[in-house]
């Protein structure tokens, strides 16, 4: 019997919004070798965003040189609006795809009578919105070009919402997701024998079979049972289980401040993955109480302040993402306008330094032993630099007589711990430094690669962050900077990934983490 012909499959164009190419500015090039279409209308709303400051302003900027670079060499009249759409311009793309830039005939001159435009005419009365006139668009292509699939790509719910409820085809931008990542899994346990359990006792660590470790990857934290003994470990691969580096009663004290225990096996595993220092990438998520960026603080300081002086100081950020109303600008210098957002973090140095009494009498002292401690000659000259510029005491007691001094402005004072804004991190270079970012499951996976590269040698950077609490609205539980970074450098050998369930702030905040 001859076999019946298939029909060819019928050309994609996928429509661009702008929050797609806001989103990932580098998205035109991850369509395969389909056909990108950009109405002129998301051009105008790049042009209003090009002076926006950080992540947002460079992302419109991005676009606007790569579309200018790809239209300078050649101009054509797209093959599938050929005879059709005469205001359109089109480029093929090192990809193997297509790239159209669109202005919507129906918009010039007569009334062209599209049956699409009229339904969204009628629907939504404003066409002189911007988000309207990139739907007309979607039609206009849809009718011109009855041969293709047309799909409109927003991140914009409400924007997709109105799409589908028009008859369009939308899609969310899917090549930043994780898909298939495993949030809220907990912790895989691993049985033992009797033989292998009193190796891992006797040797802190085991070797197994490849064939029960083989669903694991490298670094990954997980537990060791044999009958009622259940202990926390680290796969190191090639059938490599290690004991943790702080047993269940270890703790760890940091200099002038306070002695700090994990209050579970949970933070054991944080804590050892902030310790080793052959990790230099930690990302850590979980609920709000599980103690994230108290451990992380307190191991960042227990090593730049401690005898082996591992980094020169600890860096602290978190996204500038409004929460409810938006306060407007806030006044000062940059210290004083973060403060607000990095309120927790001095909530937190509060309770690591809480056994620390500072009183004028001693304060010169405490200047003293500091220098004396460094042991770095540049640490020195300048730590010494900045006691030269500082007012003496004197003038120090007369200025600030009825202002109590802080059991942690030392840090501050020599420079131990920075407080850096993220639009101001890119074109840096961080090199022996602990880089705190909370909150970040507010970064897009850009911005977190641009935080990550920015690290030199020596550095650490430490992501924190619960995937749930998205307050950015282009981004959810799976397309977020944190759970982006996590899920693509797993299995590295200088990565570590951890998930905390356990709330330790107090039976209130664990309830409401739960249940509201």
């Amino acid at each position: 019997m001859p076999k019946k012909k298939t029909k060819p499959a019928k050309t994609k164009i996928f429509v661009l919004d702008t929050n797609v190419l806001l989103h990932d500015p580098q998205c035109l090039y991850k369509f395969e070798d389909n056909t990108i279409a950009i109405p002129v209308e998301v051009l105008e709303e790049l042009d209003r965003k090009k002076s926006a400051p950080g992540e947002l302003g460079f992302a419109a900027r991005k676009v606007h040189r790569d579309l200018r670079a790809l239209f300078d060499d050649q101009l054509d009249v797209p093959p599938e609006l050929e005879g059709k759409g005469s205001s359109a311009l089109s480029r093929d793309l090192p990809n193997g795809g297509r790239l159209i830039v669109v202005i919507n005939d129906y918009f010039i001159g007569e009334d062209h009578g599209s049956e699409g435009m009229n339904r969204l005419k009628a629907t939504l009365v404003d066409m002189e919105k911007m988000d309207s006139r990139i739907l007309a668009s979607v039609f206009f292509l849809k009718e011109v070009c009855e041969d293709c699939r047309v799909i409109l790509v927003t991140k914009d719910a409400n924007m997709a919402l109105k799409g589908i409820a028009l008859g369009l085809e939308v899609q969310d931008y899917m090549n930043d997701k994780v898909t298939g990542a495993k949030i809220g899994g907990g912790v895989q346990t691993i049985t033992i024998d009797d033989e292998d359990y009193e190796r891992f006792l006797e040797e802190h660590g085991v070797d197994l079979s490849p064939d029960v470790t083989s669903h694991l990857f490298i670094n990954e934290y997980i537990y060791i049972t044999n009958g009622e003994f259940r202990e926390p470990a680290r796969y190191r691969g090639d059938g490599q289980i290690d004991a943790l580096i702080l047993g269940n009663e270890t703790g760890v004290k940091i200099p002038k401040g306070i002695n700090i225990h994990p209050l579970n096996d949970e933070q054991r595993m944080l804590m050892d993955a902030l310790l080793d220092e052959d990790i230099k990438l930690v990302t850590c998520s979980g609920k709000a109480g599980t103690g994230k960026t108290l451990v992380s603080i307190a191991m960042a300081l227990f090593q730049t302040l401690g005898d082996d002086n591992l980094y020169e100081r600890v860096f602290i950020t978190r996204p500038l993402v409004h929460i409810g109303k938006d306060t407007g600008a806030l006044p000062g210098t940059l210290d004083e306008k973060m403060a607000p957002y990095i309120a927790p973090f001095y909530d937190n140095l509060e309770v690591l330094f809480s056994n620390r009494k500072i009183t004028k009498k001693d304060e010169p002292n405490d200047d003293q032993a500091h220098l004396d401690r460094i042991t770095s000659t540049r640490k020195r000259k300048k730590a010494m630099a900045k006691l030269a510029k500082q007012p003496s005491q004197q003038e120090q007691d007369e200025d600030e007589s009825n202002k109590p001094r802080k059991p942690y402005q030392f840090l501050f004072d020599y420079g131990m711990v920075e407080v850096e804004a993220m639009t101001f991190i890119r074109g840096r270079s961080l090199s022996n430094t602990i880089f705190i970012i909370d909150e970040a499951q507010n970064l897009t996976p850009h911005e977190a690669k641009t935080v990550v590269s920015r690290m030199a040698e020596g550095s650490k950077v430490i992501l924190l962050g619960d995937p749930y609490q998205v307050d950015s609205m282009f981004l959810d539980a799976w397309s977020n900077g944190l759970v982006h970074t996590a899920q693509r450098l797993k299995g590295t050998d200088i990565t570590a990934h951890l998930e905390l369930t356990t709330g330790v702030r107090s039976e209130l905040a664990d309830l409401a983490a739960d249940l509201l």
